[in-house]
């Protein structure tokens, strides 16, 4: 006899299904899907959602090739004009699509023609002032470098500063002139020589950024700041050699408070930029190939789809694959945010990067290196960390302007205090010029987006679109598919009604021993629900009827399972039990007799009412679009409290159903999972697709949601909510510092040194009133999680 085992079969991409003789057909993304047969209406759901995705194909004969895209980390960027510099310097080359430069990561992802070598690009951001190499395989490395480079800098400042502080107290306390000139002026050089390295060795990077923002016409923050330096050091010199007034004490106090501001902003900046490198982290160093009956270690990049590879307790699995032999369990957290282990037996889905737990199992490689679905999304995220929303444009581009007027308002306090009391119009100038420094403006933004996306990789939510939280924040609607995300997305069975001479052990036992050899949905969930203990009766001359169920002969009679037509044409009689046609329903039945029913239903997942409930407290509108019977959907929807549900919709309505929604002033955000979803999730204004759905729906989407508790995007609409808020708090305490601060240095209330300090700590508050959005709050999430696992499992 055949031995059907559905559990080592490969599963349907569209209802989950085993496929012991999989149909496969290729994704426009170029991932395999494989279906379980030739009429699964995923394969027609496939036909429209890639020819609603597809782009348009270049004309017959063109020569036109895909753009290049290149990542550098880039060493020197402090501020947003130190980004404009480099994206302007780039999109002067001819061949350059597009740059961007992340300024939290230092990161920056250039789009270009092919036949530009990475090393032109390289010498193009060198010109800017720029240091530019390519990512190492510790992605920290850069960030650990330029700290220690920058606390060797901030030790020197904090030496000299004590030193000249020393030198210069017998000024301080020389309130009568006591103090030989001879003596002032030892002092005076004594304090100038200590100085010279702070301005050489500390203050180099800022000079440097300085000079290149003049040279390319492109000033950024460090300009005002090199100016005050540079001219408290002009009149330190000045006051030396001729006698009169020098600044050395507070040049290095002002250097060191700057420097000091920004090392901590650095260290607060690097914990928001860990999401992608973290993934990055996941991929294990070596895998172990089976060759037969030998294990071989192999670089994972060396491996290709079909490998079997052996998956060690406590090692990570090297690429997407599927368990072949063993049992064991797996810790997913990093990627799902679930923190609960969870078991895989042959048949299950294992993910690269995932931890073994337990027991050593063997799985055979599904897709190639740098196809895994960590991969995908980890460069979906670095690509959507380098995209910047409106927020931070405008942001940059305000500060930007705001350095140019900073310099014309010191200029003009300096004339003015010349003539009112020469003595202050130094101080004026350099106070003014360093205080409304507007650091903190050009943080605002960036560092709170950082900053969120890293707290939703947490909860297993991974961002992968650049505008996809400010989109999210402002969305007034949410329009879920049904199958697969409201719902399970499997066939459970719900009941079984006897209906003849057998009990419901006896009858699941004999639908199971039938439905075994199919990999329909319903023949899945019947095996799934045959009695633990009970022996299965045999079954031979076993049929299928396309569209109609399954026969065969058990214990000398013809028995058939399937729907109630094909039944009653051995029962003899017609089907007399109830019919809902918002659920499946199965019957089976022997030569003149029937037998049973058996009834279905997609069940809804344990959170579904939870998300919808705060969606609604939070202001949305929930829609359900879906392509199922109208009885099911309105069915769902009345489970749910939803108002709007449209059904039988297919790819392309769904898709103009939004489109309606969003010319009416909504903002629409579009959680799916299936092939059919990806033309909706293309054209909605914020896309959020499940991880374990259709990788096509994926390659869509602006987010990918990982965690099994859909609850995650109500986590993901509140933190995006959050980080709007805390934005406009930035920009708006940045804003009121400025307008504070600028009147009391003009005012000739300020010196240098404090200037100094209330520019650091300016810019220190705005980072760590954005780092509130890394705070781990109790998650709602987890119980639903819990008992989904524990459900999964059994």
């Amino acid at each position: 006899m055949t031995d059907f085992r559905a559990n080592t079969a490969p599963r349907c991409a569209h209802c989950g299904a085993p496929a012991p003789t999989p149909v496969e057909r290729v994704a426009p993304d170029g991932s395999r899907l494989a279906f379980c047969c030739a009429g699964c209406a995923g394969m027609r759901d496939l036909s429209a959602a890639s020819a609603a995705v597809a782009p348009p194909r270049p004309a017959e004969g063109s020569s036109v090739s895909a753009p290049a895209e290149t990542i550098f980390d880039v060493e020197g960027v402090s501020c947003a004009a130190c980004v404009t510099r480099v994206e302007s310097a780039l999109a002067r080359l001819p061949g350059v699509a597009e740059s961007s430069l992340n300024l939290a990561s230092r990161r920056v992802r250039i789009r270009h023609d092919p036949a530009v070598p990475r090393e032109t690009l390289a010498a193009v951001i060198a010109r800017a002032g720029y240091r530019a190499r390519l990512p190492g395989r510790d992605p920290k490395a850069l960030r650990r470098a330029e700290e220690r480079r920058a606390l060797w800098r901030l030790s020197v400042a904090g030496f000299a500063m004590m030193q000249i502080m020393m030198l210069a107290w017998p000024s301080y306390v020389d309130q009568d002139g006591s103090l030989p000139w001879d003596l002032e002026r030892l002092l005076n050089i004594a304090s100038l020589v200590i100085t010279v390295p702070v301005l050489l060795f500390s203050s180099g990077p800022i000079f440097r950024a300085a000079w290149h923002g003049i040279a390319a016409r492109a000033p950024g923050m460090d300009l005002p700041v090199a100016l005050g330096i540079a001219v408290s050091f002009v009149a330190s010199l000045w006051g030396t050699w001729a006698g009169g007034e020098v600044y050395y004490d507070s040049i290095t106090m002002f250097v060191f408070f700057i420097l000091t501001g920004r090392y901590f902003e650095a260290r607060a900046l690097s914990g928001t930029v860990d999401a992608a490198d973290s993934l990055a982290q996941l991929l294990p160093r070596r895998a172990w190939k089976l060759a037969g009956a030998e294990r071989v270690e192999t670089d994972p990049a060396a491996l290709a789809p079909g490998d079997v590879v052996a998956i060690p307790a406590g090692e990570a699995a090297p690429a997407d694959a599927v368990v072949e032999e063993g049992a064991t369990e797996f810790d997913e957290s990093l990627l799902t945010g679930e923190t609960y282990p969870v078991q895989k037996r042959p048949g299950d889905r294992v993910l690269a990067g995932a931890i073994n737990l337990a027991l050593p199992v063997s799985a055979r490689v599904e897709r190639a290196p740098g196809e895994a679905l960590l991969d995908v999304i980890r460069r979906q995220m670095e690509s959507a960390a380098s995209r910047k929303p409106r927020w931070a444009i405008l942001a940059d581009r305000i500060a930007t302007q705001f350095v140019v007027a900073i310099v014309v308002l010191a200029a003009a306090g300096a004339v003015a205090w010349w003539f009112i009391d020469p003595s202050k119009a130094l101080w004026v100038a350099v106070a003014t010029l360093v205080v409304t420094c507007p650091c903190a403006l050009s943080l605002a933004t960036p560092v709170a987006l950082t900053a969120c996306v890293n707290a939703l990789s947490r909860h297993g939510v991974l961002v992968t679109s650049g505008r996809a939280i400010e989109a999210l924040a402002s969305a007034t609607h949410l329009a879920f598919d049904k199958t697969g995300t409201l719902t399970t997305g499997r066939m459970h069975l719900r009941a079984v009604e006897p209906l003849g001479s057998l009990d419901r052990e006896s009858c699941l036992a004999m639908a199971a021993a039938l439905e075994s050899a199919l990999s329909h949905p319903i023949a899945h969930a019947l095996v799934k629900a045959r009695p633990s203990g009970r022996p299965a009766p045999a079954a031979s001359d076993i049929r299928a009827v396309a569209g109609a169920g399954v026969e065969a002969t058990v214990a000398g009679r013809r028995v058939r399972v399937g729907s109630p037509d094909f039944c009653a044409g051995i029962a003899g009689t017609p089907f007399a039990g109830p019919v809902d046609s918002s659920e499946p329903l199965a019957a089976m039945a022997a030569d003149g007799e029937w037998l049973a029913a058996f009834r279905f239903e997609d069940a809804l997942r344990p959170e579904s009412r939870e998300l919808v409930s705060r969606a609604r407290a939070a202001g949305c509108e929930v829609v359900l679009l879906s392509g199922d019977r109208a009885p099911v959907v309105d069915r769902v929807a009345a489970e749910l409290g939803i108002a709007t549900a449209i059904a039988g919709a297919s790819p392309e309505e769904k898709a103009r159903r939004v489109e309606a929604m969003a010319a009416g002033g909504a903002i629409v955000a579009m959680i799916g999972d299936g092939i059919n979803d990806a033309p909706v999730l293309a054209r909605a204004q914020v896309s959020i697709a499940l991880a374990s759905g259709a990788a096509l729906a994926q390659s869509q989407a602006d987010l990918v949601v990982a965690n099994p508790s859909l609850l995650a995007i109500g986590e993901a609409i509140e933190l995006a909510r959050r980080t709007r808020r805390i934005i406009r708090q930035n920009i708006g305490w940045s804003i009121a510092y400025n307008a504070f601060t600028l009147p009391l240095a003009l005012g000739g209330f300020l010196t240098p040194w404090l200037a100094s300090l209330g520019m650091s700590l300016s810019s220190l508050l705005v980072v760590a009133n954005a780092l509130r959005l890394l705070r781990r709050r109790p998650d709602p999430a987890a119980a639903p999680v819990r008992g989904e696992t524990a459900a999964a499992a059994g």
